[in-house]
């Protein structure tokens, strides 16, 4: 009796989810009756009169890409798998490449960020701020972040010609670099001032290992050689990770809130800070190239009132993306949330005022925001 009311009740419950899939389908064709007859209407005839073969798999990839390219929303992507293991290989920090990172601007432009030290675009003379405007011969224009990360990659001994252009003397300019194996470290520190103990830490990207990197310099800085002040370097950091930004908040704060994220339907989340705070005087460095975890992590040093900020109003992108993996191998990264400040506020294209503006001349090399660092530092020691 009890398998009959089941099979039964089965019966039902699928027979009313098949009523509400066609009655979806005929809403969906009701209200786009235009673009449905217009999309069967170029698959019969390029089906029907192409010269050439219709690839299934990348008609429907080139779906996939139209619908995310159609929300006009620049970090939103469809990643095919190439590109998608491309990524995770960016955020593991170990790849075959020249050594940079890249970041697309509000203008859709792509923008050199921080090449690392030591590596054959820094060897070759490629500089922060550089725009790419050409990957070997193929124009930039129109190009998403991704597929620049994937046509720069490459087997280490290829070279890879790159076109940039440069805003300091208004030229383009070309270079032929050779690719190697990058073993990148997002975290450089060392005591900047010894007969004050004054550390300085700087974090390049939030990777999957930048938390542990964090701790391990503070604590050989903090616990080894007894500083008792210290700066965190976030200029010209993309940001990554947004659990990373998290995790390294917890660091310097006790519990507090760190972000609170919104989503499409107006659900909000909060996060909080882990309870393992350094206590010593902090100072943050920030640019108009910090971007995304690099503010949240600001912000809430900034909001908290547990460090400073100095340097120049922030790249303001207050968008958090999630990326799901698909079946194909590819992924699709999609803004999801909305994030704001534990004060909350909304930085979207409008980033975060430092409490000390200043600014470093393109063509000094005397760095102004960081001596306000230290002067800052000293003023809480003393």
């Amino acid at each position: 009796m009890k398998k009959k009311s089941f099979i039964k009740g089965l019966v039902v419950f699928l027979s009313i989810m098949g009523a509400l899939f066609v009655t979806g389908l005929i809403f969906i064709f009701l209200t786009n009756a235009g673009g449905l007859s217009t999309l069967v209407s170029v698959l019969g005839l390029v089906k029907t009169q192409s010269l050439y073969d219709l690839d299934n798999s990348r008609v429907f990839e080139g779906a996939a890409s139209g619908i995310v390219a159609s929300l006009n929303d620049p970090y939103s992507e469809y990643l095919d798998k190439n590109t998608w293991q491309d990524l995770k290989i960016r955020l593991d920090a170990k790849f075959g490449g020249i050594g940079v990172y890249i970041l697309q601007d509000n203008q859709g432009r792509l923008k050199i960020f921080s090449p690392i030290k030591g590596t054959p675009a820094y060897k070759e003379g490629i500089k922060h701020g550089d725009i790419i405007t050409k990957i070997n011969d193929d124009s930039t224009v129109g190009m998403s972040q991704d597929e620049a990360v994937h046509l720069m990659r490459g087997d280490p001994g290829t070279q890879l010609s790159l076109s940039v252009y440069r805003e300091a003397d208004g030229k383009e300019h070309t270079f032929r670099i050779v690719r190697e194996i990058i073993n990148v470290p997002s975290v450089e520190s060392k005591v900047l001032d010894s007969a004050n103990q004054i550390g300085y830490i700087s974090l390049s990207q939030f990777g999957t290992r930048s938390a542990e990197e964090i701790k391990t310099s503070v604590n050989d800085l903090v616990g080894n050689k007894k500083v008792r002040g210290l700066i965190l370097d976030l200029r010209n950091n993309g940001g990554g990770d947004f659990d990373v930004s998290i995790d390294i908040a917890g660091i310097f704060l006790d519990g507090d809130k760190v972000v609170s994220v919104a989503d499409a339907q107006g659900n909000e989340e909060v996060y909080r800070a882990g309870k393992g705070k350094v206590d010593i005087p902090l100072v943050v460095l920030v640019n108009e190239d910090s971007a995304s975890a690099s503010e949240i992590l600001a912000a809430a040093l900034q909001d908290n009132e547990r460090a400073v900020l100095v340097g120049k109003k922030t790249f303001g992108k207050g968008l958090v993306q999630t990326v799901f993996p698909l079946r194909n191998g590819g992924a699709l990264k999609l803004t999801t949330r909305k994030y704001y400040t534990p004060d909350g506020i909304d930085i979207n294209e409008v980033g975060i005022t430092p409490d000390y503006v200043v600014e470093n001349k393109a063509d000094d090399s005397q760095d102004l925001q960081l001596e306000k660092a230290v002067s800052l530092i000293k003023k809480q020691l003393y």
